[in-house]
């Protein structure tokens, strides 16, 4: 994701001046520690960064897309928006406002936000992911189910979206089309649990009580632990022996 937008000098040679390349080491090493899953040292390395260049629209843009890794909404909220003045056309730092924002249950907001990050670039498909889910929080689900349809077309193979597609589905009431959605994702990935339970639930829902015991069963026989399959599996088991 960072390497969508962040551009930075190496060498002092190419700087104006040598507080201004430390501010780049410390956006390179911030960098290095997000590529490895380690946010919370590359939040660290990237207000350092801040400290020496405060205006610095790649340091805010790194720190707030860190900040909404690491679960901190609201100064993601407030970085993000510092950023977007900065560097109003950077479509990568407008979703992930958005996606901050949804998560905070502002999703009128998101909302806006999403649809200027599309705007800024129509082919990008985690502002219409951000779209989506902006969308599906507020209770709009054709525009979810159409959102997540697009991103689909740009990217058929992701078992994720076919998932998220698969719930809003279900929740407006169309469970054949949920049924299929979550068996495209099963598809793609056998070991994609969630689905799998989400899919049995739909099948119960629709009648079809076998096919979703079989499901449950399945899960279990992979991760014998898993308490939500076991849950529900309890529950249609004691509906069936009343029936």
């Amino acid at each position: 994701m960072l390497q969508k937008f962040l551009v930075l000098a190496s060498s002092c040679g190419v700087l104006t001046s040598c507080t201004v390349q430390s501010a780049t080491e410390y956006l390179i090493a911030g960098n290095e520690h997000f590529a490895k899953g380690d946010y919370t040292q590359a939040e660290r390395q990237y207000r350092q960064a801040l400290v020496l260049e405060p205006k610095s629209s790649t340091g805010l843009n790194n720190l707030g897309v860190v900040l909404n890794e690491l679960g901190k909404y609201d100064e993601a909220i407030e970085v993000l928006k510092k950023a977007t003045q900065l560097d109003p056309k950077n479509a990568v730092v407008v979703y992930v406002l958005a996606n901050a924002l949804t998560h905070k249950g502002l999703y009128d907001e998101a909302i806006a936000y999403a649809y200027k990050a599309i705007e800024i670039d129509p082919t990008e498909k985690a502002s219409h992911r951000a779209l989506a889910e902006a969308a599906h929080g507020k209770g709009d689900l054709q525009l979810a189910v159409d959102e997540y349809r697009y991103v689909l077309q740009l990217d058929p193979d992701n078992e994720e979206i076919h998932h998220k597609l698969a719930v809003v589905l279900g929740e407006g009431g169309d469970l054949d089309g949920q049924i299929a959605e979550e068996k495209r994702a099963l598809e793609l990935n056998p070991s994609y649990f969630e689905a799998s339970i989400k899919l049995a639930v739909a099948l119960h829902d629709n009648g079809q009580i076998s096919e979703a015991l079989k499901q449950l069963r399945q899960v279990l026989e992979r991760e014998p632990g898993n308490s939500e399959a076991k849950k529900y599996l309890a529950l249609f088991e004691q509906a069936t022996k009343k029936h």
